[in-house]
């Protein structure tokens, strides 16, 4: 049999280049739709990394794969919750006799509430919200933008605001 070797890194909070030597990660992997991968007897949830990194053995597959600072309730076989500061999601492809490697990338609060409030304003222009949806869509974006005008901005979100501010709008 043939398994392939995937290596996790947790990058620092708001630093997709930097490993997080500071934090204890909890790694996760899943299968593409939702379900935990469970695999020889093995439920891979709660793995801890050491200085940032993991390295598991996984059968092939295509899974998404995330990082929490904060374990999964003890026992769990579903994520009806993954723990705490969750990164990103990345999906891996890993092959037989690969060595795959993921990157996880935790944003910081401020970058989370950007993303959110896109969403939030685009889903309201584009009109992809149940009618009756909008109108509260709309009140939590000015709560949201409000609320991020209070925060300082990262040194990435600062970037990444240079990038978004020039986006053409949704129509």
């Amino acid at each position: 049999m043939s398994t392939a070797k995937l290596n996790v890194w947790v990058t620092k909070v708001g630093e997709p280049c930097k490993i997080d030597n500071e934090h204890q990660w909890y790694v996760h992997v899943l299968h593409c739709d939702g379900e935990l991968l469970k695999w020889c007897g093995r439920v891979y949830t709660n793995l801890p990394t050491k200085c940032g990194h993991l390295e598991i053995e996984i059968p092939p597959g295509c899974y998404m794969v995330c990082a929490t600072w904060s374990p999964a309730p003890a026992g769990a076989t579903t994520p009806t919750t993954l723990g705490n500061h969750i990164s990103h999601l990345v999906a891996v492809r890993a092959n037989c006799g690969d060595e795959v490697c993921a990157t996880l990338f935790p944003p910081t609060f401020h970058w989370c509430g950007i993303w959110w409030l896109i969403a939030l304003r685009e889903s309201v222009a584009m009109k992809r919200l149940p009618a009756n949806a909008a109108p509260a869509a709309e009140v939590a974006a000015k709560a949201v933008e409000t609320l991020l005008k209070q925060l300082p901005q990262d040194d990435f979100t600062r970037q990444m605001m240079k990038i978004t501010e020039n986006r053409p709008k949704p129509q």
